[in-house]
């Protein structure tokens, strides 16, 4: 490994923590709450761990088979970013998903390898951050391309959304990608290194990711 590659690990690191950081941080509230007394714990104590630790589950799930081994196995992707998005926005914020049929994946299975799965993941992952506020997001797969939307509301600043999609299609130093934009980038470098193109279309209120394979 060498000095790119470490920096790139511990940005990656940081990232994790800081999704984590949350639930874990609630629970371990909630715990503090009880203290040494748990038949003194109320209901609203209660709930606040069970949901905390729920949430903390989801996102495991989501970010072991996203950035996991291949050897994983098969992966219900689907159900896999619903629970993440359920808990990371509630289930009132989460954004509403169109999801094709398994065989629609056949051809970008074909192209991008073992993979593949990681790289939907990762790809969902980087066009809702580019869309704060995502209210739905559509995922289709067609015979040369596959094609991920989001779509909400109208962004008063355009600058997050430039410095993900610059790190998404590799126009990113390395020494300048910092914890916000280390997913987004591994994204794109998983997609790119099976030999398939990548681009970001915005619109208003909209942005989509591309890959051309």
């Amino acid at each position: 490994m060498n000095d790119n590659d470490l920096e790139l690990a511990q940005l990656l690191c940081t990232r994790l923590c800081h999704d984590l950081a949350g639930p874990i941080g609630a629970v371990a509230a909630g715990v503090e709450l009880i203290g040494g007394d748990p038949s003194a714990a109320d209901a609203e104590t209660l709930s606040l761990i069970g949901d905390s630790s729920t949430a903390a589950s989801l996102k495991l799930k989501f970010v072991r088979a996203a950035l996991g081994s291949s050897a994983a196995g098969a992966l219900d992707m689907e159900n896999l970013l619903d629970g993440y998005l359920g808990a990371t926005t509630g289930g009132d914020g989460k954004p509403k998903v169109q999801w094709p049929a398994p065989a629609a994946f056949e051809r970008f299975a074909g192209a991008a390898g073992a993979t593949w799965r990681q790289s939907v993941l990762n790809l969902c992952l980087a066009a809702l951050e580019m869309q704060p506020g995502c209210k739905e997001l559509s995922v289709s797969a067609e015979e040369s391309a596959l094609r991920i939307q989001a779509k909400g509301q109208s962004m008063r600043s355009m600058a997050r959304r430039d410095e993900l999609e610059a790190a998404l299609v590799g126009k990113t130093a390395g020494k300048d990608l910092n914890a916000k934009t280390i997913q987004a980038f591994l994204a794109g470098r998983m997609v790119r290194a099976a030999g398939c193109m990548i681009a970001v279309e915005s619109e208003e209120g909209a942005v989509a990711v591309v890959v051309r394979f």
